[in-house]
């Protein structure tokens, strides 16, 4: 039991490390780099095309079976991958540190476009080396580690990042950026991948297709696209607007940085953890259907400030529970992903899904503020609740029990 103690805090260390890095980038380019950029007094047109770094998250599906079928010599499979995307990662921001962003928007933008195309397909291998490293029985509380180690990148990548750019500047804080990616990549030197061969009896163009049209023709697995689609509307819609919501309610950048940044975040980590070990016990499906009506009914707890309250104590329970919540439905789907993942595609596998997660919240997030600003906040929420409970009524009839991929 020691022995199995020690190799299990050795894998969750590593995916610690790996999600964290994952996740620093890509909250960085969303929440902290538009609020500085403002701040330089850099026009919003200039800002908007920030927008373009999301297509590589959004497209990555495309290149995955590429890093499913080749390795890069002896760094090992997924391993290498990680190696080569992070300290190309690394080296782009250590790069953009010395450019006048004020004066070079094509080059920053060029740069910040290669760093998220490294950041996403370093995604890639870390899922997919995360399907291989996990025993089935251990992917709940790993996945609540993926999680929390997301939500704890996102607190670096879009709270610490700002406090440096504000204390010290542009170049000194994508310097600090960059040594900390360095440091993280760690684990990953020492850790030593188990690599099973692959065969390659097929061409370029058939190996490349194939692991798409495997997974897509698995039973019911369009169906349980749909519910990935859906699975996360509450979350995305609620990440959104509830920011505009509480400036409505006349709070100060301080307060929401507090209640959103900080304590929200902190509730979404501890939950999630409590949520691996749940899915440990219940099982992926229980899991899903519990955590998802119970975070499609919390959601409707954002009524409460769209109705105009603006007490902080209401405020920061309303903003914990919900947070709590939807991070645990969060943990168990990334469960039940894992779980439709073969080990030898998993790259493709679990990419398809990411990216059909990654679409359904765009697709939420455009639709609920359109919504939001024709017929008011309550009448979004009602409506993003009811779209979480329609797919917890999907995973009733699709979702199959514990049929894990090998």
């Amino acid at each position: 039991m020691p022995i199995y103690n020690d190799i299990m805090t050795s894998k969750l260390v590593l995916l610690a490390t790996l999600y964290i890095s994952q996740f620093i980038p890509t909250t960085f380019f969303i929440q902290a780099l538009p609020v500085f950029m403002r701040q330089q007094n850099m026009s919003l047109d200039a800002i908007g095309f920030l927008g373009l770094l999301v297509i590589p998250s959004g497209l990555k599906f495309l290149w995955s079976p590429l890093i499913d079928r080749y390795r890069l010599g002896r760094l090992g499979h997924y391993r290498g991958w990680i190696i080569c995307f992070q300290l190309l990662l690394t080296s782009t921001l250590f790069v953009n540190a010395f450019v006048d962003i004020q004066n070079n928007l094509t080059v920053l933008l060029i740069c910040m476009l290669l760093a998220s195309l490294f950041s996403s397909s370093q995604d890639i291998a870390t899922d997919a080396l995360a399907v291989n490293l996990l025993e089935p029985q251990e992917r709940g509380l790993g996945n609540a580690i993926q999680s929390g180690g997301n939500v704890l990148g996102a607190v670096i990548g879009g709270g610490v990042m700002l406090i440096l750019l504000e204390k010290v500047g542009w170049r000194y804080s994508l310097i600090a950026m960059s040594v900390f990616m360095l440091l993280n990549l760690v684990p990953t030197l020492l850790y030593q991948e188990q690599v099973t061969a692959k065969s390659k009896n097929l061409n370029f163009f058939k190996s490349y297709f194939q692991p798409f049209v495997s997974f897509l023709s698995r039973p019911k697995m369009l169906s349980w696209l749909f519910v990935v689609f859906l699975y996360m509307t509450g979350d995305s819609v609620t990440s959104i607007l509830i920011r505009p919501l509480l400036v409505d309610r006349g709070l100060s950048l301080l307060d929401i940085g507090w209640i959103l940044g900080i304590v929200s975040y902190s509730a979404r980590i501890a939950s999630a953890l409590i949520a691996g070990v749940m899915i440990m016990r219940w099982g992926r499906k229980h899991s899903l259907i519990l955590f998802g009506i119970v975070a499609a009914l919390t959601t409707l707890l954002y009524i409460v400030p769209a109705m105009g309250v603006a007490s902080l104590p209401v405020l920061y329970a309303v903003c914990i529970l919900v947070n709590a919540t939807q991070s645990m439905a969060y943990t168990a789907l990334l469960s039940a992903m894992m779980d439709k993942s073969d080990r030898a595609t998993a790259a493709t596998d679990y990419t398809i899904q990411v990216s059909i997660m990654f679409l359904g919240g765009i697709a939420a997030t455009i639709l609920s503020g359109i919504l939001a600003q024709r017929t008011g906040y309550v009448p979004t929420f009602i409506i993003s609740a009811a779209v979480n409970l329609l797919s917890v009524f999907f995973i009733t009839k699709v979702y199959d029990q514990e049929r894990l991929r090998f």
